[in-house]
């Protein structure tokens, strides 16, 4: 229910930003209706917008990949510190 609620906010607030996907009022007024070179503004805008977030998102997809593969999460070996009993005669009972 609420996945049903999500889309349809999600469509209501890109069909009401319509009107703001235009650019200044200089740039909106100085072509035509359908004139091209508004399509290909919006378009160089829209990349220009896009470059950083994928930049940030690749980098920040490598590091997740290496911490979950380890190589980020490496730490040093442990080093046990008992030794090995020297003869055979088993474990040693030690009273508290």
């Amino acid at each position: 229910m609420t996945i049903h609620r999500l889309t349809l906010a999600v469509l209501v607030l890109v069909a009401g930003a319509a009107p703001a996907f235009a650019q200044c009022a200089m740039c909106g007024n100085s072509f035509g209706q359908n004139d091209p070179t508004i399509t290909a503004f919006n378009a160089s805008v829209l990349f220009m917008m896009l470059a950083p977030y994928t930049v940030f998102f690749a980098a920040a997809g490598v590091v997740f990949v290496l911490y979950r593969r380890g190589v980020l999460a490496r730490r040093a070996p442990v080093i046990p510190l008992h030794r090995p009993p020297l003869s055979g005669d088993g474990p040693k009972e030690v009273t508290p």
